[in-house]
């Protein structure tokens, strides 16, 4: 595996010449396992690096950012550790064993070897080694067959019990199937199938479902992967009432078009596409259902309250089907919601007025804001101070209607609107 090491970047091949040696002054045996050494093989680009010490990972891992100057945390359960160099984080682990004391539930953890290291893992393709050791460096340690099934393009536990002992590989043997357009192997499948059956990723905590489920949302076109979710598995792990069917699939593929067609060009912030998905799924579901999932999956309270209001929001750009060329209104429905939810919203609607009205807020609207503030109202003089507020928001709109471009048209037309308030305000 020397060239494809060579592959990688510099500053990855200079830390990996100075873990041999430091790996070599404290008499560890050190490795580079898991994904990375998969997609070297596939060659694909993969900047997650995990390396395994035969011999105690938090002293390697002190040692490494003792000799560089860099930063490191620990983690005593596992005895694991992170460095943090240039702009990469490495993880490093002390091999180790794992027993499950329940399905689902974390393991509990004992020094081992490499080769039982290895067969901890959830499948051949990822339980392979590279050494990174002076007297072998580069050789490639695959003691379960992992580069056969490479070149078969299959996808194969090491065990027949590994669905159950952790359950969210179901999800992740759908991850890596459809992301390599590898074949489940037969006896594989038939374990996923069986663990589907007795409804094993119920005994997983939500949290971790969350964390699978997000890494499936943010592969390429998710739409795949929630279609194989949904013949394998079904989403009963996210709701019992949320069931697809056949034209449900449509919208998660209207999505992927959606974020293509403005993610480059016109939105002035990068967005989440993995919560877009989501939007995707919740939208079956009732606010309350919702609400419930994101309190049991622990999701931040920005995402809790974009999703809850999802359905509230839908109504309100229903209305917009009849608002074509009302600038004001369309502003008004668009601007309180994020931009995950306009563009999923730009998908979900299949009448073309409802979309093109969309399409030119994200256009022409969402940047739209005005050049005066509070300060230049008090410049000119305009008393009392607590209209401003109610000026600024009425000249924002009339800056929209008849597209206001200076400054000074904007003290002029606030001038009007303070007058227009100031009398009402006496009439009331």
């Amino acid at each position: 595996m020397i060239k494809e090491l060579e592959k990688l970047p510099q500053k990855i091949k200079e830390f990996l010449k100075v873990c041999s040696k430091i790996g070599e002054s404290l008499g560890y045996r050190i490795f580079l396992v898991g994904g990375i050494v998969r997609d070297l093989i596939l060659e694909r680009k993969n900047f997650d690096f995990d390396i395994v010490v035969e011999g105690e990972g938090i002293t390697f891992a002190h040692q490494i950012a003792m000799t560089l100057g860099i930063d490191y945390t620990k983690h005593h359960t596992f005895g694991t550790a992170s460095v943090y160099f240039d702009r990469y984080k490495i993880d490093i682990a002390t091999a180790r064993r794992e027993s499950y004391p329940k399905w689902g539930a974390l393991p509990k953890v004992k020094k081992a070897s490499l080769k039982e290291d290895l067969f901890r893992r959830d499948f051949t393709i990822n339980a392979m080694a590279i050494s990174l050791n002076r007297e072998d460096y580069g050789e490639l340690i695959d003691f379960y067959g992992g580069m056969s099934d490479i070149k078969k393009e299959v996808i194969r536990v090491l065990h027949s019990q590994s669905f159950l002992e952790d359950p969210t590989r179901i999800l992740r043997a759908i991850r890596f199937h459809t992301r390599f357009s590898f074949s489940i192997e037969k006896n594989t499948l038939n374990w996923l199938r069986e663990a589907v059956k007795i409804d094993a990723l119920k005994f997983v905590t939500p949290h971790r479902l969350r964390d699978e489920l997000i890494l499936i949302l943010k592969e390429e076109s998710p739409a795949y992967y929630i279609k194989k979710i949904n013949k394998l598995v079904g989403f009963s792990f996210i709701d019992t009432n949320l069931e697809l069917n056949k034209s449900d699939f449509n919208l998660f593929f209207r999505i992927e078009r959606a974020i293509n067609r403005y993610k480059d060009s016109i939105l002035p912030r990068q967005i989440d596409k993995w919560l877009i998905y989501l939007m995707g799924l919740m939208i079956f579901l009732s606010p309350s259902r919702v609400r419930k999932f994101c309190q049991r999956f622990a999701l931040r309270k920005g995402d809790t309250q974009r999703l809850v209001r999802l359905k509230e929001a839908k109504k309100r750009i229903e209305r917009l089907k009849n608002k074509k060329g009302d600038k004001v209104a369309i502003y008004k429905a668009l601007n309180p919601l994020s931009f995950e939810e306009i563009i999923f919203f730009s998908a979900y609607f299949k009448d073309k007025k409802i979309r093109g009205n969309i399409d030119y807020f994200l256009k022409h609207l969402c940047k739209v804001h005005l050049k005066i503030k509070g300060k230049d109202l008090k410049e000119i003089g305009l008393k009392p101070l607590h209209l401003y507020n109610k000026t600024l928001r009425l000249l924002l709109y009339r800056k929209i209607k008849k597209e206001l471009v200076t400054k000074q048209e904007e003290i002029l037309e606030a001038k009007e609107i303070f007058k227009y308030l100031l009398r009402r305000t006496k009439r009331d």
